[in-house]
């Protein structure tokens, strides 16, 4: 619910509004309550945004044209981020598996363009050091690296506290034992 001051008071349009609703969603037709309006869900929606929250949107319902051409205009370019962060995020997940063979398809254009082609690339270079054999031998050590992680709990670390000396090696850590637990699932593995 968003509530604005005008000079009398609380604005109604906006009081008892569920934006959930829009059977409750009374459209003020005055200019300066639209503009007041539409101010207040740019500013909901740019929060949103910036707090990673990209499935807001903005009400269309404008009778003023360019607010609601404006609105859905915005709106686009939310669904467009989602989109392009979808594919990205899709494609790291298959990293994260293992999957050298899954690239960013999707066509990005703008700021998104430069990073599919560097990903793309990065897998490909990757791939190609390793050639196919290394690649297959990645996806087996990745697999064995995540159940590793999924077994491990920061509890089964000690955190011991000792003076060091010249034998003593360092205090374990969670980061410390994952990098060690790494180095052995990655242990005999060629290129």
């Amino acid at each position: 619910m968003v509530e604005t001051t005008n000079g009398t008071g609380w604005n109604t349009a906006f009081r008892d509004r569920d934006s959930e609703d829009p059977e409750t969603i009374e459209t003020p037709t005055d200019p300066n309550d639209q503009k007041i309006r539409f101010c207040a869900e740019i500013a909901a929606l740019a929060t949103a945004v910036m707090s990673g929250d990209l499935t807001q949107r903005m009400h269309a319902d404008y009778a003023d044209p360019d607010l609601g051409r404006s609105a859905a205009i915005l709106n686009q370019l939310i669904v467009s981020i989602g989109d392009n962060l979808h594919d990205f995020n899709d494609a790291m997940a298959a990293l994260a598996q293992g999957d050298l063979h899954r690239r960013v398809r999707e066509r990005h254009r703008g700021a998104f363009g430069p990073l599919q082609k560097n990903f793309n690339l990065a897998i490909a270079t990757v791939r190609t050091v390793l050639g196919e054999q290394g690649s297959d031998q990645f996806t087996d050590r990745a697999a064995k690296f995540r159940r590793m992680l999924t077994a491990f709990t920061p509890d089964e670390t000690a955190f011991a506290i000792r003076i060091s000396d010249e034998d003593s090696r360092p205090i374990p850590s969670p980061p410390h034992d994952l990098w060690l637990k790494l180095a052995d699932a990655l242990d005999g593995f060629s290129v």
